[in-house]
């Protein structure tokens, strides 16, 4: 494994060598909070931050995308495709969680037959990640809940520890190693680096005080529909879609196409989409199969624990707690887990007795 050491004042010169290559994102502050934006000057970069607000999925899936754009002559129609998916991207600096998160959405965009979206897995190709270990995590976080960890690594291409006034930097997939090998100038890292790397490792993972069995909330789920806690939560939601368009794993987009009719042109987009609207899932006819809240609640974590396991066979949440922070009626994931689990448990004692 390549492990070197880069100093904090060092993050310039690793954005100007970078930055010939690739398109460089990395978390700012914007308006109070962190985003990731594509970098123009160095000193913008915000690394000591908890989690950013927005998840940097924005990079790969933003939320305005123009997937298209086509121009008119008569009958005929000149479709003009997007020409920046070859382009190089770097994100740099994020959490393990959302690191994840690019893969659970390339697992997703991909696993459609010939459905597949080429336009997220083009780009994800594409993309260089150098994650960055989570220190201090946040009380909301539970990540080590749902096959996580505040240090996992595999999903970077290189990952860095902060160490204080430098940073550990590790090689962890083929990419990540050659590319570091290109740094010739960074230093070495010694003996007492890694450990103390490890060290902060084991002190996350032992802060997060989160432990739920979400394996077993998977199973209940399953035959849990008309389980009644869809009815206690719905019953302070108020379906503004904080929850959704904060995740790092939700996927739901509308399409819509723009069109200019005086320049006979036009451009098909996508937009973020949640299922926590009324207008989600209504139908040409006026039909809305899911008209009341406590449905659209029931299917968002239903989503997340049930679906996604049945048809992909992993869990459609990184503990990330955006969820949890962000939600204006405090409602709290990790409180609505518990509560499947206890109800349940009672029906089963009431089973025994």
């Amino acid at each position: 494994m390549e492990q070197k050491i880069l100093q904090k004042d060092q993050v310039g010169k690793l954005y100007s060598e970078l930055s010939k290559v690739y398109t460089f994102y990395a978390p700012i502050k914007e308006k109070g909070n962190i985003v990731f934006k594509k970098i123009e000057n160095p000193k913008d970069i915000v690394l000591d931050y908890l989690n950013s607000k927005i998840p940097p999925k924005s990079v790969l899936f933003p939320e305005t995308e123009v997937l298209f754009e086509y121009k008119l002559d008569g009958k005929d129609v000149e479709i003009i495709d997007r020409q920046d998916l070859d382009d190089k991207i770097l994100i740099f600096g994020i959490r393990p969680c959302d690191a994840y998160s690019l893969e659970l959405m390339a697992n997703f965009f991909s696993f459609h037959g010939n459905l597949k979206d080429e336009l997220y897995l083009k780009k994800k190709e594409n993309t260089t990640i150098i994650g960055m270990g989570c220190n201090n995590p946040r009380t909301t976080c539970f990540c080590t809940s749902v096959d996580g960890n505040p240090f996992k690594k595999e999903d970077s291409d290189i990952f860095l520890t902060d160490l204080g006034e430098k940073y550990l930097v590790e090689g962890i997939s083929d990419k990540g190693k050659d590319l570091i090998q290109k740094l010739s100038w960074l230093a070495e890292a010694k003996n007492a680096d890694i450990k103390k790397a490890n060290e902060l490792a084991k002190q996350a993972e032992e802060s997060i005080t989160t432990k739920m069995d979400v394996k077993e909330v998977t199973k209940i789920l399953e035959s849990s529909f008309q389980h009644p806690v869809w009815d206690e939560i719905s019953e302070s939601c108020i379906g503004c879609g904080t929850c959704a368009y904060l995740c790092p794993t939700c996927t739901c987009f509308d399409v819509i196409d723009e069109t200019d009719d005086y320049n006979n042109k036009g451009r098909r987009i996508r937009i973020w989409d949640t299922c926590q609207s009324c207008l989600y899932t209504l139908e040409a006819s006026g039909h809305n199969p899911r008209d009341t809240k406590i449905q659209r609640c029931r299917n968002r974590i239903m989503h997340k624990f049930s679906y996604y396991p049945k048809n992909y066979d992993l869990l459609g949440c990184v503990g990330c707690g955006r969820c949890i922070h962000l939600c204006p009626v405090n409602n709290d994931l990790r409180v609505i887990l518990d509560k499947i689990l206890k109800v349940e448990k009672k029906e089963d004692e009431k089973a025994i007795a």
